[in-house]
């Protein structure tokens, strides 16, 4: 007889978590965290589900990260690090003013370019709110559960 605290899940819904590359091993171990469900002892597809769930941690946060828009410009190839940089030392240097026009100004990009990567930022961002809200919700269950 099958030990009763093993179980096998298919086919999880995770298409709110693709976009920064989560797993399903890890939106699995960071929903069972939240849950307050995880113990020290409790793995996944035999990886410890605490390193799964910080390995999550950090793919969101280098999702919000590469949603910056001087990082989306230079993973689009629309502009070079090295114009990047230059454009953030003159911003540095004049903080009123704003990347993108920095970088018009250098001739590193057009408006139209800015504005379609701003576009993309929006709803990446979106996203992310999306994600934070599901995030709310199992915090509230969790503590709803707790309170029984």
């Amino acid at each position: 007889m099958a030990d009763s605290n093993q179980l096998t899940v298919k086919n999880l819904n995770i298409g709110l978590f693709k976009p920064f590359g989560a797993s399903p091993e890890e939106v699995l171990a960071n929903v069972l965290n939240e849950a307050g469900l995880l113990s020290q002892d409790t793995y996944i597809n035999d990886i410890e589900a605490i390193q799964l769930c910080n390995s999550f941690l950090a793919r969101k946060g280098n999702f919000k990260q590469s949603t910056q828009l001087g990082n989306m410009l230079v993973k689009n190839k629309i502009v070079t690090l090295q114009q990047l940089k230059d454009a953030l030392s003159e911003q540095k240097r004049n903080p009123a003013l704003k990347l993108g026009n920095v970088l018009i100004s250098m001739g590193a990009c057009t408006k139209f370019d800015i504005e379609r990567c701003i576009r993309s930022q929006n709803q990446i961002r979106e996203d992310l709110e999306a994600l934070d809200t599901y995030q709310d919700k199992i915090s509230s269950i969790r503590s709803r559960l707790s309170n029984h």
